[in-house]
């Protein structure tokens, strides 16, 4: 019987390490550091076991939609390509560190200024929001993205499914 409850409480704790992880999934606002208002919505997706993030809603200034997944305008004009911000992976191939509780050695893309950066991504369990970093070598910034509710996507877009995402690396 000793076992047994062993076992169990061994597969919950367990359990609860593997949903820490996987918190990073999912739909998450990205705030500008400098005006404190919403840029953008970024879905985070696991494709072949690592983490990946595609932009799906840009806004401007004043808080309105400006580009969507479903009708992109705006270009990534810093990228060779030039692609749509939107529909756009920032983040790519971050490997699952089960004993940290994180993501970590990936990328992150700066669409602005045409820019990748080493990446890791945590939840901060205190504080109740992802920590993004960004970094070269010892140097480096966090950006804290919040979860978005249902209720604040934008009336009439339709979440997407990302389980039948590929990633879209772009070129740098």
């Amino acid at each position: 019987m000793r076992r047994l409850i062993s076992l169990l409480l061994l597969a919950l704790l367990c359990g609860f390490q593997v949903k820490a992880a996987d918190l990073a999934e999912g739909f998450w606002k990205i705030i500008d550091d400098e005006t404190g208002r919403q840029r953008s919505i970024i879905a985070l997706y696991q494709y072949q076991g690592m983490l990946y993030g595609r932009l799906i809603i840009t806004f401007d200034e004043n808080g309105q939609v400006k580009n969507t997944i479903y009708a992109p305008k705006e270009r990534a004009v810093a990228l060779p390509e030039q692609p749509y911000f939107a529909g756009l992976d920032i983040v790519w191939e971050l490997i699952k560190d089960e004993s940290k509780q994180r993501w970590h050695k990936g990328k992150i893309l700066d669409p602005k200024k045409g820019k990748v950066y080493s990446s890791t991504i945590h939840w901060d369990e205190e504080k109740q929001h992802l920590v993004v970093r960004g970094k070269i070598g010892p140097f480096g910034r966090n950006q804290y993205w919040l979860r978005v509710q249902e209720s604040e996507f934008p009336e009439g877009f339709e979440i997407p499914d990302t389980s039948t995402w590929v990633p879209k690396i772009p070129r740098t």
